[in-house]
């Protein structure tokens, strides 16, 4: 702000480019120190930024687009022992060369009429076209992989018409009576003014790119109905009330012959044979087994394999290189594709399934690790002790709800740390079945708890505020009764003396 505020006060208007008032100002100053350090310290964070950004985008073009192309293509052809590590160095270095000259050839070509300044802004408002995409697969259930698709080519098309086909037309390269008269002379088209409606430029171009990026979006949504697979990742992304397990129970839906050894191979190709064979030993110590290369490979370890491939060559690339291994192990590319796909379909439907069943239950249920960590619940759990929706996940400690209730007020007035010790011995070392009073609404939980065979608890809160009032009330009743009983018996009494005391005077 102080060297444009500088720039705009002392340099001439219409001979200084603001991209250049870095050295514009020492210049006019007559300070040759300050010149060549602001030309230095422009210099060197210039060519970091390019570094960088170079760098950042070779990797996603190479991941995303060059190697999943290589590998559909020569997938069969490469050799099982083949170092795939140099291949991928010599594909993002061509990237990056290629990446250079396109960057240049804009400058060349663009940034000589509207300067960087102008490209930045344009290029946010194209990354602005991501944003319906992304906001609406974390909030809209019926959201499918169609909609965004279309959404991003409507909203880029809009983008490139409004903001960048201008660019063009005042470099030169298309007739300037396309901004004055609109494509084949139709006024309600024009680049910069649609429907007659005139912005400033940069505000004009994201507004109707938008409006047409989130209509398709929208659209699309509402006439084409989601696929079952969409609707059931739907439920695994939207839905944030069901319990989700800290890791998935490893089992097998086929058998292949594919082995440990042959995964951490496949891996070495890609990471390095020491990177590979540190992350397969460590991943075996954290699930205190032994490394066994022999050993046949389970989906969870697949799943370990394809997210180490992730890191190096992308998701598209690592899934199609697992789905090329396991097709040399005579198992189709279908297959290899189910295996790791319906895994996770069939734990999240029978978790869903299971949910349900849970959420019919009267009372109130959850479920602790050895850890006492929460790792599922019912709604009623909920309900009955009021937790917050930010602890009713998976993995939040057992005594952190309870010092939430007891902090509330929930189980009286004692020291915080008091009711939380009582209540843990309770639950996880006696186990013992006992009576809560929830101060704050008056109800009456009875709490039963059971351990589980492999470590854990399963707690039970059934509400008897009804039957203890219904107690207390036959307890009343039979008080009144004996007091009644006592006083009738009295009264006979003191009438029997009286009527005694009457014959003796006789």
């Amino acid at each position: 702000m102080p060297i444009a505020a500088a720039g705009l006060l002392f340099l001439p208007p219409h001979n200084s480019s603001p991209d250049m008032y870095v050295l514009a100002l020492p210049i006019w100053a007559g300070s040759d120190v300050m010149t060549v350090l602001a030309f230095i310290g422009g210099l060197s964070a210039a060519t970091a930024m390019v570094i960088v950004d170079s760098v950042a985008l070779a990797i996603m073009v190479c991941n995303g687009f060059v190697m999943p192309w290589i590998l559909r293509r020569r997938g069969d052809a490469f050799g099982v022992d083949e170092n795939m590590a140099g291949l991928l160095l010599v594909t993002r270095r061509i990237a990056i060369f290629v990446i250079l000259l396109l960057g240049y050839f804009v400058y060349r070509s663009l940034a000589q009429v509207h300067g960087l300044a102008a490209i930045g802004l344009i290029s946010f408002a194209a990354i602005a076209q991501l944003a319906p995409a992304f906001f609406g697969g974390l909030i809209w259930r019926k959201a499918t992989r169609a909609e965004p698709v279309a959404g991003i080519v409507v909203g880029f098309a809009t983008w490139f018409y409004t903001l960048l086909l201008p660019w063009v037309v005042t470099a030169g390269w298309l007739p300037k009576s396309l901004l004055a008269d609109g494509p084949l002379g139709i006024g309600f088209l024009k680049p910069q003014a649609l429907f007659f409606l005139q912005f400033e430029p940069l505000t004009h171009g994201v507004l109707w790119s938008l409006i047409a990026n989130v209509l398709c979006y929208v659209f699309v949504s509402l006439v084409r109905p989601p696929e079952p697979i969409e609707r059931l990742q739907a439920n695994v992304f939207v839905l944030d009330d069901l319990p989700r397990p800290v890791q998935a129970p490893s089992f097998r839906i086929w058998r292949t012959s594919v082995t440990v050894g042959d995964l951490q191979h496949l891996v070495g190709r890609y990471l390095g044979p020491e990177r590979a064979e540190r992350a397969f030993q460590e991943d075996a110590e954290s699930r205190s087994v032994p490394l066994s290369l022999n050993a046949e490979a389970d989906v969870r370890l697949l799943r370990f394999a394809e997210h180490l491939l992730t890191s190096a060559i992308g998701a598209a690339s690592a899934r199609l290189v697992l789905s090329l291994l396991l097709r040399r192990a005579d198992v189709s590319r279908q297959s290899a594709l189910k295996l790791l796909d319906d895994a996770s379909e069939a734990i999240q439907y029978n978790r869903d399934l299971l949910q349900s069943a849970l959420d019919q239950v009267r009372h109130g249920l959850s479920v602790f690790d050895q850890d006492m960590r929460l790792i599922c619940w019912n709604r009623q759990f909920r309900e009955l002790l009021n937790v917050p929706s930010g602890l009713g996940r998976v993995g939040v400690p057992l005594d952190r709800i309870l010092r939430t209730c007891a902090e509330r007020g929930d189980f009286g007035k004692d020291p915080v740390d008091k009711l939380v010790a009582d209540r843990l011995k309770k639950l996880a070392v006696t186990k013992e079945t006992y009576q809560e009073y929830i101060a704050p609404t008056g109800r009456i939980l009875e709490v039963r708890t059971s351990a589980m065979p492999q470590g854990g608890i399963v707690t039970t809160y059934s509400d008897i505020t009804d039957r203890e009032a219904g107690a207390k009330a036959c307890d009343a009743h039979r008080d009144s009764r004996a007091a009644r009983g006592r006083a009738y018996c009295g009264a006979n009494a003191r009438e029997r003396s009286a009527r005694r005391g009457k014959s003796e005077s006789r």
